[in-house]
């Protein structure tokens, strides 16, 4: 059967028949698109507030990380029930209880503080953000490329997708310097209601894409295994500095629990006749590579969030506001990033190799360039080039290992691969990757104070106290111990270039990279696994 879509679907398509009939036909486009904005802002607990939610809650960073990355687990395990919860409800309704299910959320999240809620909550937030925004996604995807050619679509995907993850850090930012806190939240809600008017008065009773499919084998109890052993690795990750690793009894319970879910979710994925996640997904075309090269970004991309935090507020001064700032240039970053993408697969007609490759230089350039600039002299202007890099790195390297796996993945395990590399890539990768450089920065730290404590004098003649010197010396430490994390950054990276230069890392893209399934060969295969 051919692979492009039939010309009715793309007249639909065009038209975006979810929309009631009096709302105008250039105005619909635009509306989908600020509702899949809208819903990024969406997530429960934001992990850019995270000081000043211990400080009301008198909860640890460690209690607010956990909620922030139960919200990425949620939206991980969405992705095997897409296409049944497309087909089996209709756009309309989904959309509605999506929207008042992030309203509660939202309001609970900003005036609880009894954490396990807080994380399921996060949770079911992060599940039916994937879930609304794929809906919207698929009513507007033959609009933007009428043959489903992923190399124009995964670009326009991105920018929004990640480029929204980062305005939501500029509006935390901007909301806690001007209010408090919980402003983002209200924000986030008054926002929601604005969404559920427009979807209940302007689009269509029942209007499905598809024909109706039931719910009917499902594997929800290894959906709910694969759950808990994603929530154990975090638990390991996020807490492990805080219990002392494997001294803390707390973190040796989380690894023999890990382990014994992780036996019982393979043991189900190999003789069960619909498992949620087949064990042929392991075994795709490519999918070790695609899943190791997901780690080395989640890994370069860390040196942000748990190294770079800590110089611009530690040693610079920066309050919410100004951190806020620095995500314009990592916003820019993404689009340029995204067209870089689409220029180079279209128009350069370059391999994935080569595009992978141009992102992680870019992310070694962030890291050479932030090595530099570790000083307490140090302007804001100077780290807007780097974090433009970085931007431009993530969104590269992202959207091309995720066109990669579209080629290399039958539809058949396609949702359940983009899952299993969601494991690394916006789950547990996050926690992992931020676990390894805080190690490497406190072992770091902790050798230099003991190698620069030997020179404090107390009889120093630049001192005008012990107390002026002390407080220098913690300093110069930090600087120091930041500046060599970079450099050990610096290293991993060539590291990783040098090993994809010299891997056999190839494979041809057909036309299943480059153009999807049509709708009605989509139905056939949801409909096949229902039985």
């Amino acid at each position: 059967m051919p692979a492009t879509p039939s010309p009715e679907e793309v007249a639909a398509a065009r038209r975006i028949m979810v929309w009631k009939d009096f709302v105008p036909q250039p105005l619909r486009f635009p509306l989908i698109i600020l509702i899949i904005v809208v819903y990024m802002f969406s997530g429960g607990v934001y992990m850019s507030a995270v000081a000043e939610m211990t400080g009301t809650w008198a909860w640890i960073n460690e209690d607010v990380m956990m909620a922030g990355y139960a919200s990425m687990t949620g939206l991980t395990m969405a992705f095997p029930l897409l296409f049944r919860i497309l087909f089996r409800f209709p756009t309309r309704e989904l959309l509605l209880f999506s929207a008042g299910l992030f309203i509660v959320c939202d309001y609970i999240c900003m005036v609880c503080d009894f954490l396990p809620l807080v994380v399921l909550l996060s949770f079911a937030s992060g599940f039916f953000k994937i879930v609304g925004t794929f809906v919207c996604w698929s009513n507007i995807q033959l609009k933007i490329t009428p043959k489903r050619d992923f190399a124009v679509f995964f670009p326009f995907l991105f920018t929004f997708v990640l480029g929204s993850v980062q305005l939501v850090n500029i509006a935390t930012g901007y909301s806690i310097y001007a209010f408090d806190w919980q402003a983002m939240h209200r924000i986030t809600i008054g926002a929601f209601i604005l969404i559920f008017g427009l979807v209940y008065f302007c689009m269509r009773h029942n209007f499905r894409q598809g024909p109706y499919i039931p719910f009917k084998g499902i594997d929800y109890l290894g959906g709910i295994l694969w759950t808990l052993w994603l929530f154990c690795i975090i638990f390991i990750c996020v807490y492990g500095e805080h219990y002392d690793w494997l001294d803390g009894e707390q973190i040796r319970t989380a690894i023999v629990f890990a382990v014994i879910l992780l036996a019982m979710c393979l043991q189900r994925a190999a003789t069960i006749r619909h498992p949620y996640i087949n064990i042929k997904t392991f075994s795709q075309h490519n999918m070790l590579y695609i899943f190791l090269l997901f780690g080395c970004m989640t890994l370069m991309s860390a040196t942000v969030t748990s190294t770079q935090n800590i110089f611009t507020s530690s040693i610079l001064g920066y309050d919410a506001r100004h951190n806020a700032d620095l995500n314009w240039g990592i916003t820019a970053g993404i689009a340029v990033g995204t067209g870089i993408f689409f220029l180079a697969l279209t128009r350069w007609k370059w391999r994935i190799k080569d595009i992978v490759l141009t992102g992680f230089v870019s992310f070694l350039l962030y890291q050479v360039m932030l090595y530099f600039l570790i000083d307490a002299s140090a302007e804001k202007y100077m780290f807007y080039l780097p974090m433009l890099l970085k931007g431009a790195g993530v969104s590269i390297v992202y959207t091309s290992l995720t066109y990669a796996l579209a080629g290399c993945v039958t539809f058949e395990y396609y949702f359940e691969a983009m899952c299993v590399i969601g494991f690394i890539r916006t789950s547990f990768g996050g926690p992992l990757s931020s676990a390894i450089m805080t190690r490497i920065f406190n072992n770091v730290r902790q050798a230099n104070t003991a190698d620069l404590g030997s020179y404090i004098d107390p009889m120093y003649h630049y001192a005008g106290s012990f107390q002026t010197l002390y407080s220098e010396f913690q300093r110069q430490v930090l600087m120091v111990s930041i500046k060599e994390v970079y450099g050990w950054a610096v290293i991993i990276a060539i590291i990783i270039l040098i090993a994809i230069l010299l891997s056999d890392y190839r494979y041809h893209l057909g036309a299943r990279a480059s153009q999807m399934l049509r709708l009605s060969q989509i139905w056939k295969h949801v409909h096949s696994k229902a039985r």
